[in-house]
């Protein structure tokens, strides 16, 4: 069982210039600092703090079997599903396909969107999947999409994040809480979308 990115979104959820305007620079003596660490590093941490995927990216969620319970998908909100394989009692690779004999998917929407689920068409069973490690292997794409359409509060919440990153470089014991990491925190914990049983997100 396990969670692993595929591809990396290709674009941040705020630019350079927006996160310029947020600190209040007028130079290009940091560009490249800001746009190649700190924004990248403030993303990946509101990702892990909130479970989500900002931008469209792709990922892989490794199985031992389909279970009997729904599977949810990590990382919400969902984009689509690319694939659904699993290793048939045969050994062979086969596909389940949302088709009138396959797979239900419940797509949550929204800003607050939590995880997605699949589970068997009405009077429908999981397929049987040979007793291996891996044996299913699902496939999807998740985030908001482009940038234009991540959620303000997120985007905010990752600039404050920016300015935390920006303004302290190192550790610091004489001042172990920092306002704007504390604020980033407030502005996206209304999206965190956590469940205790997805163990590997």
């Amino acid at each position: 069982m396990a969670l692993s990115l595929s591809n990396a979104p290709a674009t941040e959820p705020v630019t350079l210039a927006e996160a310029k305007t947020h600190l209040r620079i007028d130079h290009t003596a940091e560009d490249g600092y800001i746009e190649d660490f700190v924004i990248p590093a403030a993303r990946r941490y509101a990702e892990t703090l909130t479970h989500r995927a900002f931008i469209a990216q792709t990922w892989i969620l490794r199985l031992n079997g389909f279970g009997v319970d729904p599977i949810f998908l990590p990382r919400p909100p969902l984009v689509s599903i690319t694939s659904i394989a699993y290793t048939d009692i045969s050994g062979d690779s086969q596909t389940w396909s949302a088709s009138a004999t396959g797979y239900v998917l419940e797509k949550p929407a929204g800003e607050y969107a939590m995880n997605a689920s699949v589970r068997p068409a009405y009077s429908m069973s999981y397929p049987t999947t040979r007793n291996d490690v891996d044996s299913v292997v699902l496939t999807y794409v998740a985030g908001y999409g482009s940038a234009g359409v991540v959620p303000v509060g997120v985007k905010q919440g990752v600039l404050m994040l920016v300015d935390d990153l920006y303004s302290n470089r190192g550790s610091r014991t004489d001042k172990p809480s920092v306002p704007a990491a504390i604020a980033a925190q407030a502005l996206l914990s209304p999206f965190v979308a956590y469940r205790y049983d997805l163990r590997f997100d």
